[in-house]
């Protein structure tokens, strides 16, 4: 992986988004999490910190603080503009009367930080920046019109392992690459927990199938280090959400 292309191809790619849409700046999420401090980082690098706007926006009921913490030295260190936000009391009171139904719950969470980002947005004649990665996306680990509707998603073509690399390589601190990935919707949440495998053999049968053309008739391959349940349960999660990609996402594809 030449990590050196990546940074020139990510942040040249966001420079003509940015652009090419008359937009003054970019808001982004800042979850403390690797994906967002990755994105955050390259933002800062492309457009300049003060074009830049992270927004905190914890649920203090499912959010540890300790990503906080995280979310306020990655802000801090890039020098970008940032704003905390604990929206768990808004959510609650929204939801107040509600159906309780854990997966609604939080899917409505991840939706209500994304307009917040959109609201930024707007004010700020921005662009709302996605964090999804390849992995996810592919996956359709993700919620629809929540963190899945953003403008622009610069790391989309990376999978999770290669952001992990490329995190390294960008010199994010260990203690958020080594953290397990969460959405955090509910309280002690992992995506690794829910998807019921590891992102190295979710990114390793990712790279080794037919995406595209994948069914649940499809002629599998063997592939070293992986068990047929493994393989069966990340196929199941790509044809259980392909109707998370009805609508095209615009993604800076590295070619």
């Amino acid at each position: 992986m030449n990590n050196e292309r990546i940074l020139d191809k990510i942040t040249e790619f966001l420079r003509q988004e940015v652009n090419s849409r008359n937009a003054n700046s970019v808001v982004i999420g800042i979850s403390g999490g690797i994906d967002s401090s990755v994105t955050a980082y390259l933002a800062a690098k492309a457009l300049g910190p003060k074009n830049v706007l992270g927004l905190l926006l914890p649920d203090y009921s499912v959010t540890p603080k300790i990503d906080m913490k995280h979310g306020l030295e990655i802000s801090r260190v890039l020098g970008i503009n940032h704003k905390l936000i604990e929206i768990g009391k808004g959510k609650k009171l929204l939801l107040r009367g509600f159906p309780n139904d854990k997966m609604a719950r939080g899917n409505f969470l991840v939706r209500l930080r994304m307009a917040i980002l959109y609201y930024y947005a707007a004010v700020n004649g921005g662009l709302v920046l996605g964090t999804a990665d390849k992995s996810e996306l592919q996956l359709g680990y993700f919620t629809k019109y929540g963190d899945g509707g953003a403008d622009i998603f610069p790391i989309a073509d990376l999978y999770k392992t290669e952001v992990r690399e490329f995190a390294r390589f960008l010199n994010i601190p260990d203690a958020i690459i080594s953290k397990k990935s969460s959405a955090r919707i509910w309280r002690g949440q992992t995506a690794e927990g829910e998807i019921g495998v590891s992102y190295n053999k979710i990114d390793l049968i990712l790279k080794n199938i037919q995406y595209d053309n994948i069914s649940n008739n499809s002629k599998l391959p063997a592939i070293k280090g992986v068990t047929k349940k493994d393989l069966k349960l990340v196929i199941d999660w790509i044809q259980g959400n392909r109707h998370k990609h009805e609508i095209p996402i615009p993604i800076c594809m590295l070619g």
